[in-house]
């Protein structure tokens, strides 16, 4: 059970601010009038779920303390300015806008955002911002293919923290440039989400991390990533969990700074680089990957230039490659292999600039047994793109 605030029509003015001038519709979730000046509390059963972990954030978040608002979605759209838990439902044409001091979770209740300016779902300011999906919900978003603004390059876009969770489904489709954005840190941590691109996937300029949910990215250029090639030790990339196929232009799985993998199921379908990172670090997880050019590959970023490194500790990784001049791995630093499984089918398997080191792991090059690692190690496979 929680306690749901009706917000009355005269405080609803200073609650959200109407893109444009029209009216957004407020839904009562009972049979009691909402009149001018006054506002009535229910208590009763939640349908979507009010758990979300925000720890990681630094900010302890307690949504039972703020106000649930109710809102039908018109073409106006809407301009959230106070803190708490809106609930969306309906269709709209216009955009969803986050402005607040404070922390702000939409849930998306079966939700069509069809955007004719810009962004579908803009977040100016927040001190965090959480999309939960709702159980059972289908939910759609798409972006206008021009915009007055281009920085704000994505359908969905957060100029701070953003989460992504619930158990509902996501379908994103980015006609400007991204699909979902966060210029500070995004993490996913739940539902079904689907993304289609004209550029990039999802980026999380200072970090993102994917630690549950089902994605589905189809990427005209990279399909995930992170770009902060300025500050150092952020640029991150994280994989923790979540069942995640990759069709990319460019590269799948993209960072400037750092890769890590500790688990989860990515398969890369198409891809020009599947990893790609000055560091990259895989624990675990279940890696199958097509690339025409690097499988897994370590080089330069604009920040850091040094220290170059791919290791693999664990894991189940399967990598094929595409005909031509291709390594399956490929470090423009040091090579460290001490576990996990590979199966590669490559004309050349290893190339590394720095040291090659393989202590553990079991590794199969077109279908022989590896028991030591050579460097631009050359075999007579490779070259057949799966079906």
């Amino acid at each position: 059970m929680r306690r749901r605030t009706k917000i009355a029509t005269g405080v609803i003015a200073a609650t959200l601010l109407l893109a444009g001038c029209g009216a957004t519709a407020l839904e009562s979730t009972d049979s009691t009038a909402v009149s001018a000046g006054t506002s009535t509390t229910t208590t009763e059963e939640s349908s979507t779920s009010t758990t979300v972990d925000t720890t990681v954030s630094g900010v302890d978040v307690d949504w039972s303390s703020l106000p649930t608002t109710d809102v039908t979605l018109t073409d106006d759209g809407i301009t959230i300015t106070e803190a708490g838990t809106y609930v969306l439902t309906g269709s709209s044409t216009g955009q969803v806008v986050v402005n607040s001091d404070g922390a702000v979770r939409l849930i998306l209740n079966g939700v069509t955002i069809d955007s004719s300016a810009g962004a579908a779902i803009q977040v100016d300011n927040a001190e965090l911002t959480v999309i939960e999906l709702a159980d059972g919900t289908t939910n759609t978003v798409s972006d206008a293919g021009t915009r007055s603004d281009e920085a704000i390059d994505g359908a969905i876009y957060s100029s701070d923290d953003l989460y992504i969770t619930g158990t509902g489904s996501l379908t994103v489709t980015a006609n400007f440039a991204d699909g979902i954005v966060g210029k500070d840190d995004l993490w996913i941590l739940g539902g079904t989400i689907s993304v289609t691109s004209v550029d990039d996937g999802i980026r999380g300029k200072d970090s993102l991390t994917i630690s549950g949910g089902t994605l589905t990215i189809d990427a005209a250029e990279d399909a995930l990533k992170s770009s902060n090639d300025t500050d150092a030790g952020k640029g991150v990339l994280t994989i923790t969990g979540g069942d995640i196929t990759i069709t990319a232009g460019d590269d799948a799985i993209k960072a400037e700074q750092a890769i890590s993998i500790t688990g989860g199921t990515i398969d890369i379908t198409t891809s020009v680089e599947g990893f790609e990172a000055p560091v990259i670090v895989i624990d675990g997880g279940t890696i199958s990957l097509y690339a025409s050019d690097d499988g897994i590959n370590a080089s330069a970023s604009a920040i850091v230039t040094s220290g170059l490194s791919i290791t693999i500790n664990g894991g189940d990784i399967t990598i094929e490659m595409g005909s031509g001049d291709t390594d399956a791995i490929d470090s423009n630093g040091d090579l460290t292999i001490t576990g996990g499984t590979l199966n590669i089918t490559a004309q050349s398997s290893f190339d590394y600039d720095g040291t090659g080191t393989m202590t553990g792991g079991n590794i199969t090059v077109n279908g022989s047994t590896v028991t030591q690692l050579s460097n631009s190690m050359m075999g007579g496979g490779g070259g057949s793109r799966r079906p």
